[in-house]
C-alpha cells in the first residue's frame, strides 16, 4: 500500500466505504478477499496510528471491522493470531449472520499438516478460552466465557463423549430463568467449540479431514466419528475430490451392510472387518472403519444384553 493510498483512512467517508466493502465481503464469505484488505487495513493503521490516537473513535472503527475480517479469513490466519482472536473476541462472531466458526476451524486444522502440530495448536487455544474475561450472559452469576467453561466442567466433566451428562446439563441451563434464549444459544455452542478443541486430531472421533471409505460399491464418509452414507452425485464428486482423484474400487463399503440371508448368517460388522484388511494400520481409513466395528459390535452387545433382560422378566 502506497503512502497516498494509506492516507486514504484518515479521509472524510473513507470509513463508510470501508464498511460496505466488509459488508459484502462477510456476506458472502469471502476468505481470500477478506484476508487480502485485512493485511493492507492493518499496514494502513500502522502507518497512521499516532493520527489514528487522536481520532479514537475512528481507530475503534476501523479495529472493529480488522475484528470482522479476521473471522472470515480465520483458516488463513496463523496460529497466534487465531488464539488472540478469540480469546479476547469470541462473541464477535454472533454478530455476523450464518458464521460458523467449527467450519472455519476445520479449515485452519486441515491446513497443518503434522497431526501433532495441530493438537498443539488446539492445546493453546484451548488454554486461551479457558481464560476469556468475555461476558457472555448478563443476569446470571455465572458471566464470563471463563465463569461458563469452569461450570460446564465441573458439571459434565472432561469426557466431552458423556452424552447423558451433556444432555442433562444443557436440559437444565434452558430452563434457568437468568439465561435468555440468545444467551443459552451462545452457550451451546461455545461447548461445542470446546468439546471441539478437546479431541485428538489422532483420534476417530476428532478427525479433522473426512476420508471417503467404499465398501461394496457404496461409498462413505466418516464424518465426526460415524460413516454417512453418500448418496447425491455432487457429494460424490466432493468426496472423490478430498480423496485425491477418482472413485477406488477398494476404498470402503456399507457400515450397515444389508442383513444377511439366513442361509449365510453374517455379523453387520464383518463386512467392514473384511474392508480394514485393504489399509494401512495408522492410516485415517484404518482408524475409521476400527472405530465403525468397535461401535457395531458394542451396540449388539447392548442389544442382546436388553434382549435377556426382557427374556428374564417375562419368565
Amino acid at each position: 500500500m502506497s503512502d497516498n493510498t494509506s492516507k486514504k483512512i484518515l479521509a472524510a467517508g473513507y470509513a463508510d466505504k470501508l464498511r460496505e466493502v466488509v459488508d459484502y465481503i462477510v456476506n458472502h464469505d469471502e476468505q481470500a478477499k477478506a484476508l487480502e484488505l485485512l493485511r493492507s487495513l492493518e499496514k494502513a493503521i500502522t502507518e497512521n496510528l499516532s493520527e489514528l490516537k487522536i481520532q479514537s473513535r475512528l481507530l475503534a472503527i476501523y479495529q472493529g471491522q480488522i475484528i470482522r475480517l479476521q473471522f472470515i479469513a480465520l483458516p488463513a490466519l496463523d496460529d497466534k493470531e487465531v488464539i488472540a482472536l478469540l480469546k479476547n473476541n469470541f462473541l464477535s462472531q454472533y454478530d455476523l449472520s450464518d458464521y460458523d466458526l467449527l467450519k472455519k476451524l476445520n479449515a485452519k486444522l486441515v491446513n497443518i499438516i503434522s497431526i501433532e502440530d495441530r493438537n498443539n495448536f488446539k492445546g493453546e487455544l484451548l488454554k486461551s478460552i479457558l481464560v476469556s474475561a468475555e461476558r457472555i450472559t448478563t443476569k446470571h452469576e455465572l458471566r464470563t466465557i471463563q465463569d461458563w467453561l469452569k461450570n460446564y466442567v465441573s458439571k459434565v466433566g472432561l469426557d466431552s463423549t458423556d452424552n447423558l451428562s451433556r444432555a442433562q446439563y444443557l436440559v437444565s441451563l434452558k430452563s434457568d430463568k437468568n439465561v435468555s434464549q440468545g444467551e443459552y444459544e451462545r452457550l451451546v455452542s461455545l461447548f461445542k467449540f470446546y468439546d471441539r478443541l478437546n479431541l485428538g486430531s489422532d483420534e476417530p472421533i476428532g478427525f479433522d479431514e473426512e476420508p471417503p471409505i467404499e465398501i461394496k460399491g457404496q461409498l462413505y464418509i466418516f464424518r465426526k466419528g460415524v460413516l454417512e452414507p453418500v448418496t447425491e452425485n455432487k457429494a460424490v464428486d466432493e468426496a472423490m475430490a478430498l480423496a485425491g482423484g477418482g472413485a477406488s474400487t477398494d476404498v470402503l463399503s456399507s457400515p450397515v451392510p444389508a442383513a444377511p440371508s439366513a442361509a449365510q448368517p453374517r455379523p453387520v460388522f464383518a463386512d467392514l472387518e473384511d474392508a480394514l484388511k485393504g489399509y494401512a494400520e495408522g492410516s485415517l481409513e484404518h482408524k475409521a472403519i476400527k472405530q465403525e466395528i468397535s461401535r457395531l459390535k458394542l451396540a449388539e452387545l447392548k442389544q442382546a444384553q436388553r434382549a435377556a433382560a426382557q427374556s428374564d422378566a417375562q419368565k
